[in-house]
Parts: structure tokens; C-alpha cells; sequence
């Protein structure tokens, strides 16, 4: 019971004590003051409850001498001494439950004047004959029993809460080691792993036979699986001590989704399995949720789809559903693996529990994966279920509630309507019913979804003859399909666009019109490429050619006191060209920062003497703005929860985990390189420089080819800069929307005026954004467009202001 509520019964039985004293003296005509006294105890005790007087322990005293002092006015009114010794072992049983040993001070102190004052001052204590004395001495001997076990109690009580908080204390320091301890194991284990995976990464990037190719990828997924079964057991960890929290923040579901193809593809290996992804175009582009956790929970599935599905196919159907609060996202893996009895479904999501033991002995795994996501969709309000069959596959399923950022669809397509495909997939050479009728149902979804015209052919002559009947602009086949008749599709290819669907790695060369689509076919590869783009994507949503970068002007310092770390890092920027500079020392980095200036810092975790926190709070204290400003990067091994937020609380940028991924580097690379520094190249290594921030030839036709008008318009704009750049952010900080969306405007028609299209572009949807209210857009939106913004008067700066 907690302390509060026993104050209020105290009080509260005190009361009806009192009143019912009050009562007795107006029936048994008793002296009338008693009575105002009475009413000043009953307002003392609740005015030191209600204001929460001092600590509890003075309370509880107060409670018992008001008690006990209204106890001493009935007993000089009362007569009766076994009346008077029975109310009184009453009142100290009551006051007993305020668990505080000093309480038997005053009580025995009563005790003895209550014995004394009955005894010598009223003569009512009868003593008269033997059996009288005997009965008396074994009454009072009772009222000071009851005293002195309730004392015994109360102490008795105090000691097991003590033990109690001991314990409860014992067990916050084993679960504070427990954490310490793995996240070290993390830590020791990872950073092996990471030059495993890192060491395996530099060979495969270069030309090698194709068996050691081979062997350096069995090498390379060995590691990532025991990476896997290192994050399961933290995970696990952390959900069991309820010390796992979601963490919300904008994120874009096609990244996601991305990502758990490339991994599923690393998993499956060489399995012959197909997989098929069925996601829905027009989930909102941006979302609010926790989706590193996201992208763990589908991977289980599908990793465990993989595990037990040795042929057929594995898909990946992702859906939404509008809600008041934004979308319920439905993500749904099928399989047309081995199945689960009925019996043994309700084990799945049992910690440590296998249901195929002897098949599990022969793949990976320890049993955690799916209690895991359980307990993870749980914990986002969400639910998961699972149908199977033996024999016939499983089909897991969840749903989760998802805030939403940014409403319009994730995915696609510039100008659908003058789109009109004739797509030949022949599913009837599929060995397995499900690979067909999935196939189908995806394909036809994805046309739907980017609202293309779209007509199908079952086999190559009724393409044929539907090519000749209709008007169509695109074609969509498979490599089988376009081995039937090449030549037939080369010709056809110089007429209209091609699109060809085949296997990763096949060496198979087609036409040179020919464009090509990797498996697995998914919408954002189909609309990527009705884009005018190579079919690859930035993890923010938006597409690009898939070309590299270098920037060799560029140079980042990597902080690490292991030296193969070390190597491994510089291993795996030398594609990109990037100047290298290493220390391993929180100690030697200060020196090396006294002396040179790097574009972005790496910095290790666990570093003896001094550690990458207190190594970066050491630089933010620097005397210069580079200091201040200069993005550093936690490079570390230490995942446990919470790690993330405490590098970005104690200054770091960004959070990257070891082993590196370099989808996610080469983001961040991209983030915090300068753009001046970066150089696209494609897959010829011909340097292209990034796209211009303003359309010089476009900005000269607004003003009707006058080329000094325009050099003049540059100029100011560029003199307007730095003002308008003081209202936006002081308009933005101040939540002024009104005046914010009125210089955003200005923003728009200015930038758009010069041939800044791309600023015009982000300052018109803030504008509307601001007219509709719309806050957590502009919150979200308002930084990338400001990047924008100074890269743009930055381009009128390097140039003049004007082409000569």
C-alpha cells in the first residue's frame, strides 16, 4: 500500500472517531469544550495531508499525538477502565499501519499515564478482591503486549523493506551489468566482424576469379549471420528488462523496403527461389515511426520465409489503410516452404522455441527472431498473426499504426496518362501455381497503382498481333520471353521503349536499346525506369542513375584505436577518392584538429584513456566555428537501445553501426561532404559533375533572352540573400506561419525568376504547406530547403554572379 493512501485511511478513520466522540458528548452531556478541541484536531491532520507537511515520518507523529490526545479527552470523561484499555489497544492497533517504529515512544508513554491517571487520580481501576487485582494486572499487561508486538511488527516490517530495497537495488546493478556487460560483448565481437564484412567488401571490389569471388561471399554472409544473432540476443535483452523505447522520426517506407531486398537477396544465396514484392504505390511518401525496428521485424520474416522455403517463392506484399491518426501499414510474407502443424503455430512466438529443431540445426538461427517481432509490434500498438500448412507454406502477417508526414504517394509516375504498356510475362513456365498467379496479381497492381494503361498477353503471338492493333508506347518482358524472338524485339526496341525483366548477375546481353530491370521486380523499379531512370533510389525516396561519386578534394578524419578498423574504413572509401587521415587517439585527433581542417570526422566509441564522447565534447569546445560546426560522425560497435540517442544528445551527427553498411555511408557521405566536392561518375568512371543549382538558359528566356537584365536580377538576388535568409529562420523559430509563408513566397517567385526551379519548387510547397497549416510538414521540410537556398546564392558566388 502506498504511503498516501495509508495517511487517508488513518485520517479518514480518525475522523469518524472524532465525530463520533462530538456525538457521545451532546448524548452524555459532557463537558462542551471538548468539542472545539475535537474540530481543531480533525482540521489539523487533513490541512498537514492535504499541503503534504514535511516528510512522511513527521505526519505520521503528528497523526498519532492528535490520536492520542483526543483518546486523553475520553479518558478523563470515562469511568469504565476495561472500556477505556480495549479502545485504546484498538487505536494502536490502528496506528500501526503507519509502519513507523517511533510511534511506540508516545504510545508506551500513554500507556503509563493512562495506568497511572485511572489508578491514583480516579481510583477506577478495581482491585477490590484477588480475582479483581489478577484480572486488572492481566489487562494492563495486555495493553502493553499490544504496544510492545505492534512495535515489533512495525520493526520487523521496516527490516523486510529494507531487504526489499536492497534487492530491488542489487537488481538495478546486475541489470545496469548485465547491459554494461553486452554491450561490451557487442562491442568485442562486432569490431571482428566488422573486418570480416569490411576486409570482404574491399576484395569483392576487385577483379577476382570468380571461385575466390565465391568463397569471399560465403565468407562476407557468415559474418552478417553472426551479426544477426548478435543484434537478436540484444534485442532480446532489451525487451525482456523493458528497456526497449521506439523512437519516432520521418523516414521514407521505399528505403526501407530497398534495403530488405538487398538483404534478402544476400540471405537467399543460391537458393532457387523467386522473390516477388507487391507494394503499394500510393502509401503516403513520408512517414512517423521507429523504422530501423520496422525494418528488423519484416526481415525475421522473410529471413525466416528464406530459412525454411528450399523452392518455389517468397513475397512480400506491403499495403495501407487511411486512418484518423494516419495509415495502419499491413505488411504480409508469404512462403511455399515446408508449413507449420496447427499445433505447433501458437510456439512461433515462444522465446528459445524451435519448432523444427533438426531443420534449424541445419540453417541458422537460435529462436528469438520472431518473439522478437512480437513483442517489437506489440510495443507499436500493433498485432501479428500467422496461417499455415504443412506442406503447403506459411503466411505471416502484421499491422502497425504509422503517423503520417507527408501525404502524397511514395511512388510515381511523370506523365501516366501518356503511358500505354503491352507487357508479356509468360507465368505458364512457372513450376509452381503461386509464383504465377503472384506474379500476375503484382504486375497488375503496379500498372493500377501508377495509374499506366496497361493490356496483357498470355504468349508471343497474341503480342503480336495486339502491337499491331493498338497504340502502345512501352513493352514489358521477361529474358525468356525476349529469347523466344531478339531479333523481333531489337527491331521493335527502335520504335519504342523495351523494358526487360531479368535475373541479378545473369551474363545474358541483349539488345542495346534494351532497358533492364533486376530482379526482384517491384514498382519502384518499374516507375524508376518509366522515369527516365536506371531503376535504383536514395534512401530519401528520390531516384537517381546509380552513378558513384569521388571527391578527391574532400578528406575525413577516422578516429579508432584498432588499426584494422582503421584499415578497413580506408579501404572501403578508396573507390570514392576520399583523402584519408587517421588517428588512434581521442588524444592524437585533438592534435591532428590543431593542425588541419577535414570535412567530416569518424569517431570510435570505446577508446582507452579517452573516449569518443569525451574526445567530441573536448572539440566542441574549441575555440572557432569549425569546431562548432564540423560534422562528427559515431562510428561504433556499441547498438545497445539508447545508444543512438546519446551520441546525438552529447553533439555527434549521425550514428553509424559496425559493421559498415555502405548503402547507409555513402549516405552519409553524401549529406556532409560539400556539394562543390563531389563529382559524379558512371559506370565508364567519366567524371560528371553534380547537376547546377540554377538553370542559367531557362532564367535568361523569363527575361526574353536579355542577358544583362538577368546579371543584373542575380545581383540582387543575391544581395537579398543573407536578409531573407534572418526573416525565414526568425519567422521559423518564432512559429510566425503567417509571415513565414508570406516570405516564402517571395522565395518561390525570386528563385524561380533566376532558374533556381528546385528551390522555386521546395519554397512553393512550403507556401502551401504554410496556408494549410500544415506544421509538421514545414518542419520537416524547412532545413533541406534552406541547404537549397545556400547552395544556390553559393553557385552565384563561386561564378561571379554572371557567365562570361
Amino acid at each position: 500500500m502506498k504511503k498516501r493512501d495509508t495517511e487517508k485511511i488513518i485520517i479518514f478513520v480518525y475522523s469518524v472517531y472524532a465525530v463520533v466522540l462530538m456525538f457521545a458528548t451532546y448524548i452524555l452531556n459532557w463537558p462542551i469544550w471538548i468539542n472545539p478541541i475535537t474540530v481543531v484536531g480533525i482540521l489539523v491532520v487533513w490541512i498537514v495531508y492535504l499541503r503534504e507537511t514535511k516528510d512522511y515520518r513527521f505526519r505520521a507523529l503528528l497523526y498519532s499525538a492528535v490520536a492520542l490526545g483526543t483518546f486523553a479527552l475520553y479518558n478523563t470523561l470515562e469511568n469504565s477502565f476495561e472500556g477505556i484499555l480495549t479502545t485504546y489497544c484498538a487505536v494502536v492497533v490502528v496506528l500501526s499501519i503507519l509502519d513507523v517504529p517511533d510511534i511506540v515512544i508516545p504510545e508506551y508513554l500513554f500507556s503509563t499515564l493512562l495506568i497511572a491517571y485511572h489508578g491514583i487520580f480516579r481510583d477506577t481501576i478495581p482491585v477490590a478482591t484477588i480475582h479483581e487485582q489478577i484480572l486488572s494486572a492481566v489487562q494492563i499487561l495486555s495493553v502493553f503486549s499490544v504496544v510492545g508486538i505492534t512495535h515489533h511488527l512495525i520493526k520487523k516490517h521496516e527490516t523486510m523493506h529494507q531487504d526489499m530495497q536492497d534487492i530491488i537495488k542489487n537488481l538495478k546493478l546486475a541489470e545496469q551489468s548485465k547491459v554494461d556487460f553486452l554491450a561490451n560483448v557487442s562491442h568485442e565481437i562486432r569490431t571482428p566482424v566488422n573486418t570480416i564484412c569490411g576486409v570482404s567488401e574491399m576484395i569483392l571490389q576487385e577483379d577476382i576469379p570468380d571461385n575466390i569471388k565465391e568463397n569471399t561471399l560465403n565468407i562476407q554472409v557468415a559474418g552478417r549471420n553472426l551479426l544477426s544473432t548478435i543484434s537478436d540476443v540484444l534485442d532480446f535483452s532489451e525487451l525482456e528488462s523493458g528497456r526497449m523505447t521506439l523512437l519516432e522520426a520521418p523516414y521514407h517506407l521505399t528505403s526501407t523496403i530497398n534495403d530488405i531486398i538487398n538483404m534478402a537477396i544476400a540471405y537467399k544465396g543460391s537458393k532457387n527461389l523467386e522473390l516477388i514484392v507487391d507494394c503499394d504505390a500510393k502509401i503516403p511518401h513520408t512517414l512517423l515511426g521507429d523504422e530501423p525496428k520496422l525494418r528488423r521485424v519484416i526481415f525475421n520474416l522473410v529471413n525466416n520465409a528464406i530459412k525454411f522455403t528450399d523452392t518455389g517463392c517468397v513475397t512480400i506484399v506491403v499495403s495501407a489503410r487511411e486512418e484518423d491518426y494516419g495509415i495502419n501499414l499491413c505488411v504480409k510474407v508469404q512462403d511455399t516452404g515446408i508449413g507449420i502443424a496447427e499445433e505447433n503455430l501458437e510456439k512461433l512466438f515462444s522465446s528459445f522455441n524451435q519448432v523444427n529443431t533438426r531443420r534449424n540445426r541445419q540453417e541458422s538461427g537460435i529462436g528469438i527472431g520472431l518473439p522478437i517481432s512480437k513483442k517489437i509490434i506489440h510495443k507499436m500498438n500493433g498485432f501479428i498473426s500467422v496461417k499455415s500448412k504443412p506442406g503447403k507454406g506459411s503466411e505471416f502477417q502484421f499491422v502497425v499504426p504509422q503517423k503520417v508526414i507527408e501525404q502524397r504517394p511514395m511512388i510515381s509516375v511523370h506523365n501516366a496518362d501518356d503511358i500505354h504498356m503491352l507487357f508479356y510475362i509468360n507465368t505458364e513456365k512457372a513450376s509452381f501455381t503461386e509464383i504465377r498467379d503472384y506474379y500476375l496479381n503484382s504486375i497488375c497492381h503496379m500498372m493500377e497503382q501508377l495509374d499506366v494503361s496497361y493490356h496483357s498477353c498470355r504468349n508471343l503471338s497474341e503480342f503480336k498481333r495486339r502491337y499491331k492493333k493498338g497504340m502502345y508506347t512501352h513493352t514489358l518482358i521477361g529474358e525468356d520471353e525476349y529469347r523466344e524472338e531478339p531479333e523481333y524485339f531489337d527491331q521493335l526496341s527502335e520504335q519504342m521503349d523495351i523494358l526487360m525483366i531479368r535475373e541479378r548477375g545473369s551474363a545474358f546481353i541483349p539488345g542495346k536499346n534494351i532497358k533492364l530491370i533486376p530482379k526482384p521486380f517491384y514498382v519502384l523499379s518499374l516507375a524508376a525506369v518509366l522515369n527516365g531512370e536506371d531503376s535504383l533510389q536514395r534512401t530519401d525516396g528520390s531516384y537517381h542513375s546509380g552513378q558513384k561519386f569521388i571527391a578527391p578534394e574532400a578528406s575525413i578524419l577516422v578516429v579508432d584505436d584498432n588499426l584494422m578498423n582503421l584499415k578497413v574504413v580506408e579501404g572501403l572509401m578508396h573507390p570514392y577518392k576520399i583523402k584519408i587521415i587517421t588517428a588512434s587517439s581521442g588524444k592524437e585527433c585533438l592534435s591532428k584538429l590543431e593542425k588541419l581542417r577535414c570535412d567530416i570526422i569518424f569517431m570510435d566509441h570505446m577508446m582507452p584513456e579517452m573516449d569518443g564522447v569525451e574526445t567530441a565534447r573536448r572539440i566542441r569546445n574549441m575555440v572557432g566555428t569549425y569546431f562548432q560546426n564540423v560534422p562528427i560522425i559515431a562510428l561504433t560497435a556499441n547498438v545497445t537501445n539508447g545508444a543512438r540517442e546519446m551520441f546525438l544528445k552529447e553533439g555527434f551527427q549521425e550514428y553509424v553501426s559496425k559493421p559498415i553498411n555502405m548503402t547507409h555511408m555513402e549516405h552519409i557521405l553524401r549529406k556532409y561532404i560539400p556539394t562543390d566536392k563531389i563529382i559524379q561518375v558512371n559506370d565508364q568512371e567519366q567524371p560528371i559533375r553534380n547537376k547546377p543549382h540554377i538553370d542559367r538558359e531557362k532564367g535568361i528566356q523569363r527575361w526574353k533572352g536579355n542577358v544583362t537584365a538577368y546579371e543584373e536580377i542575380l545581383q540582387i538576388y543575391l544581395m537579398d540573400s543573407q536578409e531573407v535568409i534572418h526573416n525565414l529562420q526568425e519567422t521559423y523559430q518564432k512559429e510566425d506561419w503567417k509571415n513565414y509563408t508570406i516570405f516564402v513566397h517571395s522565395l518561390k517567385s525570386n528563385s524561380l525568376g533566376i532558374g533556381a526551379n528546385e528551390l522555386g519548387e521546395m519554397a512553393k510547397t512550403l507556401e502551401a504547406a504554410g496556408k494549410e497549416e500544415n506544421i509538421s510538414f514545414i518542419h520537416a521540410h524547412h532545413d533541406k530547403m534552406m541547404q537549397e537556398y545556400e547552395a544556390v546564392f553559393s553557385e552565384i558566388n563561386s561564378e561571379g554572379g554572371t557567365h562570361s
